[in-house]
């Protein structure tokens, strides 16, 4: 009995999975430049697997600042698959102001050797759509997002 009760947690936390990284509600209050809340889909080149994916973009302070076209932004991901499985983690990415309303963005972490070393992550944001490479030891591929419609600060 012990052990099929060890073995059910597990499973409901992963159906119970909601998909909502930290932050989103804050990231859905901001639309200015790359932060914000996203909403969109990523896409394996290795194996071919997909999913839904949203990130809640935040600004990280600096102090010193840094020049106002480039600064660090807290990238917090949450990605599914399956339908019923999704894992999330966050990145201190550097953006740089490209254009009127585009910017770069790239940031690495170490997800340790269980989950694949270092990620990597660089992409665009040009108005309301963000489009990104990420790779790792075990995977690469695309995301593809659209921002979310702020909604107003309580």
């Amino acid at each position: 009995m012990l052990r099929s009760s060890l073995l059910f947690l597990p499973a409901l936390y992963l159906v119970a999975c909601t998909g909502i990284p930290q932050n989103w509600a804050e990231a859905k209050r901001s639309t200015t430049g790359v932060e914000g809340a996203w909403l969109g889909t990523w896409r394996s080149d290795v194996n071919g697997h997909s999913g839904g994916l949203r990130a809640a973009v935040t600004t990280v302070h600096h102090d010193p600042p840094l020049p106002s076209d480039h600064d660090t932004r807290l990238f917090r991901f949450r990605a599914s698959w399956a339908k019923i499985l999704c894992a999330g983690f966050s990145l201190h990415g550097t953006v740089k102001k490209t254009g009127p309303d585009s910017w770069t963005m790239s940031g690495s972490k170490d997800l340790g050797k269980l989950f694949g070393g270092t990620f990597t992550c660089t992409g665009t944001v040009r108005g309301d759509e963000f489009k990104a490479r990420y790779d790792a030891k075990m995977d690469r591929g695309v995301m593809e997002m659209r921002r979310v419609k702020a909604t107003p600060s309580p």
